[in-house]
């Protein structure tokens, strides 16, 4: 079927919970660092592996002696999932919808022992319209060693009332043992820019276009965009393709410009502000990550932000800041280009207190890597409008 009998129009598609999904803030951080390569964390945390699917994050002390803690199940960090048909009559998967990434891959039939792994499985032979592309494959590898990889078919996708005819679709084939332990989703779905795809034909970089791209592109949906509202408290999240849900909050949509020459939802954020005072946020620049759980700020930022805080204090068998769930969070808010908007302090903690009534903050280092991650423990406080054809980002504060 082609794309002009199609009516062009968007749809709504709910979050999912992953009920099995847990709250771990020194895995949630070394994710991110294995995911974006950075190191350094708070001066003295830094991030290491003993060979695939085994990483450690390792504290080195001032005597240059080192203590490591175990970080388990480092991928298993959807908290939430949506719901996408792939194939005819298609099978249904549960996908990690990720805007700081561009490959759509799923758990496919070429996995061995893969029927018993509790997993919705993408099997191209039994689907009417899965085409196999010969000479193309894709590989994505994290600095812990973790990889995935396999190859790729064309095939139809569904999501929601939208029919995306011949996207490619990355299977795996091989998955080490830290994607194995995922249980939560069945692969994940990119929403960031074409460019950082990573399929390869012939050994060399053949980006192929995301989901959203091929809406745009076939005018699948009646506006460029695509828009989020996270799961927070009784709020249920969605994710919006081709409109802007007006009745998420009375609050406007502000605008910053985006950079996306690297592939990444990346704008300027130059400031933010403790309990009114402004300060300067190093690197100068942020991006919108919906699949990194934590906000990540230089290390200064992290330091005036926890100087802020009670009882707060770098602590290495917590594998970053902690601070007595008892104290006061500091008003905190953050520059979206010339805009600023206020993180909802009950988004703050990570997790539940430990023994000693302690909580992992839901900010911490983003070591060396030059820019801020601003991840769920930000985006949850705002409604954010991608705008892929207009390459901008719009952000409304919440109500809720």
């Amino acid at each position: 079927m082609s794309h002009h009998d199609q009516k062009t129009h968007s749809c709504t598609l709910e979050l999912k919970k992953n009920n099995k999904f847990k709250h771990d803030g020194a895995a949630a951080l070394a994710k991110a660092a294995h995911r974006y390569g950075f190191k350094n964390v708070n001066k003295g945390f830094v991030f290491a592996s003993k060979g695939a699917g085994s990483p450690v994050m390792r504290k080195k002390t001032l005597d240059g002696a080192g203590s490591e803690i175990p970080v388990t199940d480092l991928q298993s960090d959807a908290e939430y999932v949506v719901a996408v048909k792939v194939g005819t009559p298609g099978v249904t998967l549960h996908l990690d919808f990720d805007t700081g990434s561009s490959d759509l891959w799923v758990w496919s039939s070429e996995l061995k022992h893969v029927g018993s792994s509790g997993h919705n499985i993408y099997n191209a032979s039994k689907s009417s319209t899965s085409k196999k592309q010969h000479d193309l494959t894709w590989s994505i590898s994290y600095g812990d060693g973790s990889m995935a990889s396999g190859d790729v078919y064309k095939d139809m996708i569904t999501l929601g009332s939208i029919k995306v005819p011949g996207q490619a679709v990355e299977l795996a084939s091989k998955l080490s043992s830290s994607f194995q332990q995922d249980i939560g989703s069945d692969g994940l779905l990119g929403l960031a820019f074409p460019s950082i795809n990573t399929v390869v034909k012939n050994g060399k970089p053949h980006p192929v276009h995301t989901p959203v791209q091929n809406m745009i592109t076939e005018k699948l949906i009646a506006n460029p965009i695509f828009t989020v509202k996270l799961t927070r408290g009784g709020s249920d999240g969605f994710y919006t393709f081709g409109e802007i849900d007006t009745s998420v909050t009375t609050n406007p949509i502000l605008y910053a410009p985006i950079d996306d020459s690297k592939g990444f939802w990346s704008f300027a954020s130059a400031t933010f502000t403790v309990n009114g005072q402004s300060k300067a946020l190093d690197g100068g620049s942020a991006i919108a990550d919906t699949g990194t759980t934590l906000m990540l700020l230089p290390d200064s930022a992290v330091e005036a932000i926890y100087g802020q805080i009670d009882g707060a204090k770098l602590d290495s068998n917590a594998g970053g800041y902690i601070y007595p769930a008892t104290s006061t969070i500091p008003a905190l808010t953050f520059a979206v280009g010339d805009n600023f908007f206020k993180l909802n302090e009950a988004d703050f903690p990570y997790g539940q207190p430990d023994a000693d009534g302690n909580v992992y903050g839901g900010i911490q280092s983003s070591g060396d890597l030059g820019f801020s991650i601003f991840g769920d423990v930000f985006l949850k406080s705002v409604y954010v409008v991608f705008d892929q054809g207009a390459t901008r980002l719009g952000v409304a504060q919440r109500d809720d």
